[in-house]
């Protein structure tokens, strides 16, 4: 069974099979997400709920940074920023190791503990072709630990040709901001025919300080990156081949929520994906290697400790090998699909003292985190019903290197070498081995409705955080909440039991995608008030407050989130998204840490062949539901006003601008992290505030 996507033209994208349940975010904002072409096909829509939609993409019409603000607009899903490229991608109220994030069918390593290159770095909008949310649960297939959901980002690396002639295709695509004086380039340029491709990428960002009103600044907010990428690829009519290999170089950029700043991050990526078809079998494979050196300290960036022994210089590296091999065939009406996978990682992290050669702390000593998975699933029809269910099995293996400390002084040396002393006798060798299941099912009502219903039951092991954070410290991977944390030996995986139930409606003119979850995690790992003496003495002298420690709590998440929209006329409609997630523990009175509060997208789009413009609200609920234990501030609610447009002044020439902000509004969002860059026109603890006004202008050149 297929049926098209409800959208204001659905002939544009016919046979769309709704067993994918997966939102695609094409790399235009809302108002922008459009083909520029003739009038009958301009079909503007900012998610989609089932199967996946590729449009023309105009990178520079980006009014972002960050390819994670793009997830603001994508239904139940937001981001949460410790810095201008440091945004952790959000899911219905998780974050972090529970949403898997994919770059081109490939697992992310951050090499950094503190999560300063987030996974979406990796990827800047100039260069991606697109970011696919999978709504709900996600299908076992997608991802080896998708507990919090999947999303995969793809660069684009152009497209074959239609001939045996070689042609060049390309783009170059500059932007402005005026809010940090910061501009972004970016160059693509293919050479293809019909079977050979080779494409080569290159991206350049570089700001200043975000501005907060006249003359007020975010202090350590300025930012410097560069992303190059070469593939090339192969095809017949049977197979398919492709390898890559890129680099990232981000350097002397601020995370204003954190205790350090980069220095620099040296990434370096490779890998190829395979597939060919034989008889009525597709195989398809795919090998994958990352590698992150990562410097960062809390001097260079921002005002110096005022005591040299204060200096403190961590030096990060982290590499991982993955892979995945899988068979497709049809059985029983439908397709089955039997695979196997693997993601091998390694973590090390050494602190120091520029100014005392004798202080190092083994912050984590070649922490290893290798995970293994065979899945199987099977998607097809099932009388008036589309089905897709899958099982897979995990087996995550985890062990580390000794650790230690020295060149510390008097009781804060015997401390840290009891706490050491414990973590090298304890059981650092552990394996968790599970069983994830994911059932989706579709089922048509009527011409303008399709049911949609999920059931899941997934499984996360720890991270090398949760489990080898031996000292206690604020390398948490991006928690961001100004505490000390300790890890635990002793943690079980999380355990979630998900439960899902929606609407696709749609008629000629509207479209409407309600859907409600329900999500019971058993033994959910959270920082707790540690009864470890030693720690607590050590946190209270380094920090001022006792150490929390990882631990196993229980607790569940539920809420609603949908998008929707109305063609006014043949020229302008009305689109926006619709949120609300709450989360809380089950085992306590206190709430879970760090969750977005409700919130409402609307924009209004006039559309008339060459030209678009929009104005768009965006409104947040205050959030009074905060987590007691990570102490986390309340937020008020607040609400603003972007407009932005595009011109194509020519088939191969587009310019656009906009305004974000422009009232110029004071206001703080509850997923941001509190300061701690004593530079910044905002205190150290507070919350850090939103952007101020920002306009800007960009134009992207086709060929």
């Amino acid at each position: 069974m297929k049926r098209d996507f409800p959208l204001v033209h659905p002939r544009l994208f016919p046979g769309l099979s709704p067993r994918l349940a997966t939102l695609l975010l094409t790399t235009l904002p809302l108002p922008l997400l459009a083909e520029h072409s003739t009038p009958e096909e301009i079909n503007v829509t900012g998610v989609q709920t089932t199967g996946e939609l590729s449009l023309a993409i105009e990178p520079a019409e980006l009014p972002v940074l960050d390819t994670a603000e793009l997830l603001k607009r994508v239904p139940g899903a937001n981001v949460n920023s410790n810095g201008p490229v440091t945004g952790i991608a959000q899911y219905r109220g998780l974050y972090g190791e529970r949403v898997s994030i994919h770059i081109d069918r490939a697992p992310t390593l951050t090499g950094g503990p503190n999560a300063m290159d987030t996974p979406l770095t990796y990827t800047p909008p100039m260069l991606l072709k697109s970011l696919k949310v999978t709504r709900g649960i996600a299908p076992v297939s997608a991802a080896q630990e998708s507990l919090g959901g999947h999303m995969t980002a793809t660069l684009d690396r152009g497209e074959f040709g239609n001939s045996e002639e070689f042609e060049t295709s390309g783009a170059l695509s500059s932007r402005f901001n005026g809010n940090s004086d910061g501009s972004s380039s970016a160059l693509k340029s293919t050479l293809a025919n019909r079977h050979h491709k080779v494409t080569a990428l290159a991206s350049h960002d570089e700001g200043d300080e975000t501005r907060i009103g006249d003359d007020d600044d975010i202090g350590g907010s300025q930012y410097r990156r560069s992303r190059y990428d070469l593939s090339y690829g192969w095809q017949n009519d049977d197979s398919h081949f492709e390898i890559y290999a890129g680099e990232l170089d981000t350097r002397d950029t601020g995370t204003p929520a954190l205790p350090m700043d980069i220095n620099h991050i040296d990434g370096d990526m490779a890998g190829t994906h395979v597939s060919t078809t034989i008889g009525d079998v597709v195989v398809s494979g795919q090998l994958s290697y990352n590698h992150v050196d990562h410097k960062m300290d809390n001097f260079s960036q921002r005002t110096a400790p005022a005591s040299l022994a204060d200096y403190r210089t961590n030096n990060a590296s982290a590499h991982n090998t993955a892979w995945t091999f899988n068979a497709r065939w049809p059985v029983s009406n439908g397709y089955l699909t039997l695979g196997t996978d693997g993601n091998q990682t390694v973590h090390t992290a050494t602190i120091s003292n520029p100014n005392n050669g004798m202080f190092e702390v083994a912050n984590f000593n070649d922490a290893e985190r290798d995970s293994y998975g065979i899945f199987s699933e099977w998607q097809g029809e099932i009388g008036e019903w589309h089905v897709e269910t899958g099982a897979r099995v995990n087996r995550v293996q985890m062990d580390s290197e000794t650790v230690g400390a020295s060149g510390m002084m008097g009781m804060m040396a015997m401390n840290a070498n009891l706490l050491a002393s414990a973590f090298n006798n304890g059981d650092r060798d552990e394996d968790f081995t599970y069983l994830d299941l994911a059932l989706n099912l579709s089922r048509v009502l009527t011409d303008t409705t399709t049911l949609n219903l999920g059931l899941g039951h997934k499984h996360r092991a720890p991270s090398y955080q949760e489990r080898y954070l031996w000292l206690p410290l604020t390398a948490t991977g991006g928690l961001a909440d100004g505490r000390n944390y300790i890890g635990n030996l002793d943690l079980d995986e999380e355990t979630a039991h998900e439960i899902t139930v929606g609407i696709d409606w749609q008629n000629g003119t509207a479209w409407l995608t309600p859907q409600l979850f329900y999500r019971r995690i058993d033994d959910y790992i959270q920082g707790v008030p540690t009864t470890d003496a030693t720690a607590n003495m050590l946190s209270t002298m380094m920090g001022g407050q006792p150490a929390l420690m990882f631990d196993n709590v229980n607790a569940e998440m539920y809420g609603a989130d949908m998008a929707y929209g109305y063609a006014l006329s043949a020229t302008l409609r009305i689109e926006g998204t619709l949120n609300y997630v709450r989360g809380k523990r089950r085992d306590e009175d206190d709430n879970l840490y760090r969750v977005a509060p409700l919130n409402n997208r609307l924009a209004l789009i006039y559309q008339q062949q060459a030209v678009i413009l929009a104005v768009e609200s965006v409104l947040y609920a205050p959030q009074n539901k905060v987590s007691g234990f990570n102490q986390e501030e309340k937020t008020p609610g607040y609400g603003l006003v972007n407009l932005s447009g595009s011109y194509q002044l020519t088939p191969q020439l587009t310019l656009s601008g906009g305004v974000e902000n422009l009232f110029d509004n004071r206001y703080r969002d509850h997923l941001a992290g509190y300061n701690r860059n004593a530079d910044s026109d905002i205190a150290v603890g507070e919350r850090l505030a939103g952007p101020g006004r920002n306009i800007y202008l960009a134009a992207t050149m086709h060929w």
